[in-house]
């Protein structure tokens, strides 16, 4: 363990960035074909050539690429993983927390802390995803993650729940159908519904097709509107945490005109309290964005006042499933 609190901020806070600048330059792709000088780079990648040598050679010491003894860079196995066209690229991921839509907020929390008030809106002027509704690049970066963050809970999901006992499962806020997929395949008699702001959505139908197409509807929408009417099982991801309470009940209240009488609401959410997976530092990221983790107490307290009651909470590889129904 770090004995100095320097140890936690030296390098990560510098190196963060200097991998995000990398990563929009699109360095590791630019090695795919074998080691380049920083003038050649430059060239191609329309940076400034001496500045572009000194990032890469701070970027080396971290074994963030490698210095040949011709003045050449090249990739490592870390900046390999950071190519656009790796089977399991981080590219996307590696540029989102840095990127300055959240970089920004992050830097102001003290602010947050110190007023309980989310540092997004007081930058941007704007909620956090009214903001990405009006910027086109980031939400295509944030909408990438949220599609990769899915992987894993696709499997995971099926392999801790049972979703065959259900006829129909509504994706509340599913992005472009990534976990949707992955339980249909898990369950052939499932039928399901995707359904997003219609932005999101649009890009849904290279994800959710093939047999998986037959028994799938995509419909745009807004949940603090509506949701689809008529299923026996209402799935939210990573959605409530987005929304302060006010709004985290509006949604939930939509879920329960629209779930049938006796259906089952699934909240994959994070617990402040876990024993197995806190939400830790994500809690500090929500707070500067506008959203909030909660305990199974705050959340079993939110739920009751929308007309559910918390039935069970489900361990997965990384999340909780809280099991609700309505009352």
């Amino acid at each position: 363990m770090p004995t100095n609190p320097s140890e936690y901020i030296w390098p990560g806070v510098i190196a963060a960035q200097a991998m995000y600048t990398a990563a929009k330059l699109r360095i590791p792709d630019l090695l795919a074909s074998g080691p380049k000088t920083a003038v050649e780079l430059a060239s191609e990648c329309g940076a400034h050539a001496p500045t572009l040598e000194r990032l890469l050679r701070s970027l080396a010491t971290l074994e963030m690429f490698a210095a040949t003894p011709d003045g050449r860079f090249s990739n490592t196995p870390l900046t390999e993983a950071l190519r656009a066209d790796h089977p399991q690229s981080q590219r996307d991921f590696t540029m989102f927390l840095t990127a300055p839509f959240l970089w920004r907020p992050l830097g102001e929390l003290y602010e947050s802390v110190r007023t309980g008030e989310p540092a997004f809106e007081r930058i941007f002027g704007e909620r956090f995803f009214e903001y990405l509704a009006s910027h086109a690049e980031d939400a295509a970066l944030f909408n990438a993650v949220m599609t990769q963050g899915t992987q894993w809970s696709s499997q995971a999901l099926p392999a801790a729940y049972d979703f065959s006992r259900f006829e129909r499962l509504v994706d509340v806020g599913g992005g472009e159908g990534g976990l949707l997929r992955g339980i249909l395949e898990a369950t052939p008699r499932l039928h399901g519904v995707l359904f997003d702001l219609p932005s999101v959505v649009a890009g849904a139908a290279s994800i959710l097709k093939g047999e998986i197409a037959e028994r799938c509807q995509i419909v745009g929408g807004d949940f603090f509107e509506s949701v689809p009417e008529g299923a026996d099982a209402y799935l939210m991801k990573g959605i409530i945490h987005d929304w302060p309470d006010d709004d985290a009940a509006k949604i939930l209240r939509n879920a329960r005109r629209a779930i049938r009488p006796g259906g089952t609401l699934l909240l994959c959410e994070s617990t402040v309290d876990s024993s197995s997976y806190p939400a830790g530092l994500m809690e500090l990221l929500m707070l500067v964005l506008g959203g909030r983790e909660r305990s199974e107490a705050e959340f079993r307290a939110l739920l009751a006042a929308t007309g559910f009651s918390l039935t069970r909470v489900i361990p997965t590889e990384m999340h909780s499933l809280i099991e609700c129904h309505p009352v």
